[in-house]
């Protein structure tokens, strides 16, 4: 992972995660299904597990590049990532408003990064 890389919030339905640092400093996290947030700053050797179908995210804040191993509780497993699912479609700008709060012009400069129509 490059330095600052990430990896954006998202989840792989049915399947838990097993996330090992080889090399750098990663801050990792998950959100519970109470919506608790459990976040570290891992090194390396440290592992963190994230659990079934739960969002999580990680991203480097070491100064050089980072190195982690995922293994998955299944072989096959998708991966759901939550900004392609909010804005990479052709959901209207007016219904994305009423469903996550964001302003209208927020929703098209997302769909314009992620190439989503309105």
């Amino acid at each position: 992972m490059a330095i600052g890389g990430w990896v954006p919030m998202h989840t792989h339905p049915g399947a838990s995660e097993l996330f090992v640092v080889i090399q750098g400093t990663i801050r990792a996290g998950f959100i519970s299904s109470t919506n608790k947030v459990y976040c570290k700053t891992l090194e390396e050797g440290d592992v963190m597990v994230f659990p079934q179908d739960l969002m999580h995210f990680q991203f480097n804040v070491g100064k050089s590049p980072a190195l982690a191993f995922a293994s998955f509780s299944k072989a096959s497993t998708d991966i759901y990532v939550m900004d392609n699912a909010w804005f990479a479609n052709d959901l209207p700008v007016d219904i994305l408003q009423k469903t996550t709060f964001f302003d209208p012009d927020q929703i098209k400069k997302l769909k314009g990064i992620f190439g989503g129509t309105y």
